[in-house]
């Protein structure tokens, strides 16, 4: 301890380690307090981005690994597309039992990687516009009007709304980490990507062209007949059995994914599984099934509504 001449000691002369530990701990504490919750708001922030930014980031390398293939025509497997297709019409549930979805373990998703199937679709949905398009409005540019909804905006556009609110669902429905879009949860073995949930739907759509593009097209002279009851049934029951379908295969889709029915979910009270199949089927199902009874009660025939949308 050094001398000190002409002034008094003080306390922080006399004991200057008991002082400084003493006092140290409160400053300390409030600084790290401090510190922490100057920290913890752009923690958190910062997390968000840094999961935002992960997150669209393996989207767009699942774009782009889908894109260079699509460069590489050797590397496309439409054969297993094809098989995809008849069996998602004629049986869907064998279809995400038997096939890739089972195959994928060995990958980190569930998403394809090969854009086979897609490039079928686009191509059906295309030359069912110019199908449409000569039918009702032999004009280049209606045609191409034609194509931009049909494929743009019917299938694109209400795909990556339906995707996108299907990921944020099964998300907080299958896991149980899962902290909203800006969360860190993609890490979780339950997380379901976005790609994922827009395979769903283009799997699911696929009916919807065969009835709504394909079969109704054949069968629209009779079906636009307005006085005629026939016509009103089989129109409304096209219409809306296509879109009970398309859930029906969502359900299927997304019931395939290995960790679903897994005992790491069930050992809950809940059943993740059991709760989406209550309400596609005892909810969406019905409502459907109600709409339709009573677009047959007003006679509102959805089909020659829809074609007089698209062409009128």
């Amino acid at each position: 301890m050094a001398k000190r001449f002409n002034l008094p000691y003080t306390t922080q002369d006399l004991f200057p380690q008991i002082l400084n530990s003493s006092s140290s701990p409160k400053s300390t504490a409030a600084s790290i307090d401090g510190e922490t919750t100057r920290s913890g708001s752009f923690s958190i922030s910062s997390e968000e981005r840094r999961s935002l930014s992960r997150e669209t980031r393996t989207n767009i390398q699942n774009i782009k690994k889908m894109a260079r293939r699509l460069f590489k025509p050797a590397t496309l497997d439409f054969e297993t597309a094809v098989w995809e297709c008849f069996h998602l019409i004629t049986n869907p549930k064998k279809m995400y039992r038997t096939h890739y979805y089972k195959q994928s373990n060995s990958k980190i998703g569930y998403t394809r990687d090969d854009p086979s199937f897609l490039i079928l679709l686009t191509s059906f949905l295309i030359i069912s516009a110019i199908a449409w398009g000569l039918a009702y409005s032999p004009n280049f540019w209606d045609i191409c009007k034609l194509i931009i909804y049909m494929v743009m905006i019917d299938f694109y556009l209400v795909g990556v709304i339906i995707s996108t609110i299907s990921w944020f669902a099964t998300n907080r429905l299958f896991n149980k980490t899962y902290k909203g879009v800006f969360g860190s949860s993609q890490y979780s073995l339950h997380y379901i990507e976005w790609s994922f949930c827009f395979d769903i739907h283009c799997n699911s759509f696929l009916i919807i062209w065969c009835l709504l593009y394909l079969l109704q097209f054949i069968l629209l002279p009779l079906l636009t007949n307005e006085k005629s009851l026939l016509s009103l049934f089989l129109g409304n029951t096209l219409y809306f059995g296509a879109v009970g379908y398309y859930f029906v295969i969502t359900f299927y889709g997304f019931s395939s994914l290995p960790f679903v029915n897994t005992a790491s979910v069930n050992q809950t009270h809940s059943d993740p599984a059991r709760l989406l199949q209550t309400i596609i089927i005892m909810r969406i199902l019905p409502l459907l099934a109600i709409l339709w009874f009573i677009s047959l009660c007003l006679r509102f025939n959805v089909a020659h509504s829809m074609v007089n949308t698209y062409f009128n």
